[in-house]
């Protein structure tokens, strides 16, 4: 095997470990091991961390009536994504002729392994009041850079829409949902 692929899947086993690590402060031992064990038996198996299944679902709000300019998401998963890699995107059910138009939502930080379940939030402002779209994805490393670019220059020029879907990136589980 090449040496710099090596070198690359050792450092980044190094990253995700740490960052493991981090998210789960206080966890107990054994489910962190769990956790990375069964990561990297995934992994192993395939070319990209975006071609495993990681079982992401949306639980709340699914195809409900919300109040307010942010709202919690929370879902589950079977297999814990890597770092910075699990994002949420509000989606309008208008479309441009580039496709749909998305907007980054917060990236999916908070983890819990005793029940394999996740939150983070979301703001639907800018959808319209018949609703939209919530989709949960694992994205690659060019929509990463991407977001870190829509939320740079994002308050210093106005925020706008992705349109059409980054082909870098893993749809997950997409849910609709009506502003009330």
């Amino acid at each position: 095997m090449d040496p710099t692929i090596i070198s690359t899947v050792i450092g980044a086993s190094a990253t995700i470990s740490a960052a493991l690590i981090a998210r789960t402060k206080g966890k107990a031992l054994s489910e962190l091991k769990k956790e990375w064990s069964e990561y990297q038996g995934q992994a192993s198996t395939h070319e990209s961390y975006l071609d495993i299944e990681y079982g992401v679902h949306i639980i709340s709000p699914v195809n409900e009536r919300v109040s307010g300019d942010v709202i919690e998401i929370k879902g589950t998963y079977k297999v814990m994504p890597p770092p910075e890699a699990l994002r949420l995107f509000a989606v309008s059910p208008d479309k441009t002729s580039l496709g749909e138009r998305f907007w980054p939502q917060e990236i999916v930080k908070e983890f819990s392994p005793e029940t394999k379940t996740w939150k983070a939030k979301a703001n639907i402002v800018g959808l319209p009041k018949n609703g939209g779209s919530i989709i949960v994805a694992v994205v690659g490393q060019p929509t990463i850079v991407l977001w870190n670019y829509y939320y740079k220059v994002g308050p210093q020029v106005g925020w706008w829409d992705f349109e059409g879907w980054p082909t870098d990136s893993k749809e997950c589980h997409r849910v609709n949902i009506i502003r009330v």
